[in-house]
């Protein structure tokens, strides 16, 4: 965990940007996601629910992968770095 903490705040300006941009939109898309949940929650059309559960899916899916990225963006930058 201390590894991922402080790769992140070792990270070139750019790509921070890029990563903020990304987890601000996955952040939205959670709450429209938890949005859909909760209208289910109170009229119970199955459609709702699958359509919430996976576009909760896939953004907690795009989190990871922007946080991912990052790292491995940042760090072939730094070796490449000469």
């Amino acid at each position: 965990m201390k590894f991922i903490k402080n790769k992140l705040k070792n990270m070139d300006a750019p790509v921070i940007k890029v990563t903020n941009t990304g987890l601000k939109i996955c952040f939205v898309l959670l709450l429209f996601s938890t949005l859909i949940l909760i209208t289910y929650h109170n009229f119970q059309y199955s459609i709702l629910f699958y359509t919430g559960i996976s576009l909760f899916k896939s953004t907690l899916f795009f989190i990871s992968f922007f946080i991912i990225c990052a790292i491995a963006i940042d760090t072939i930058k730094n070796e490449n770095n000469f």
